[in-house]
């Protein structure tokens, strides 16, 4: 998208622990845009759902956002929980290697006035059952003039 305004949602379709790799924020990072290094291999998105290995900050610049922060805090709560975060904030979560299962929803909510573009570091974009390039208008049409 040409510009990080977006919101994205997550919601936990299972009770989300601090020990089963529940989703972690650092609070107020948002603020700060910390760019990564390289291109996008193709067809990354298969992989970095699982795992994101390509595309992550380096470890410096996450560790000034942890001490600026004075915390990273984890999301937890019952299945149905939900929380509400800015596109830009540093966000991620453990693997998990308890025998409680995890399975969160992601959806990120973008503006029409945003509409995703060509990828800046991909060569193809991703496809739409995760990235819709089609724009809906909302808004009203003009009533008749009179």
């Amino acid at each position: 998208m040409p510009a990080a305004k977006a919101v994205s949602l997550s919601v936990a379709l299972m009770p989300s622990y601090d020990c089963n790799g529940s989703l972690m924020i650092i609070p107020g990072s948002g603020r700060r845009l910390v760019a990564t290094v390289g291109p996008t291999p193709p067809e990354h998105h298969r992989q970095s759902l699982r795992r994101q290995d390509m595309g992550v900050p380096d470890q410096r610049s996450v560790t000034e956002l942890v001490e600026q922060a004075g915390r990273i805090h984890t999301i937890t709560g019952p299945a149905g929980s939900a929380v509400l975060f800015d596109c830009n904030a540093m966000h991620g979560s453990a693997g998990n290697i308890t025998p409680y299962p995890r399975c969160n929803l992601f959806v990120v909510y973008n503006s029409v006035d945003n509409a995703l573009v060509a990828p800046f570091a991909a060569a193809e974009p991703r496809p739409g059952y995760l990235a819709s390039r089609h724009v809906a208008s909302q808004r009203p049409s003009p009533g008749p003039a009179g």
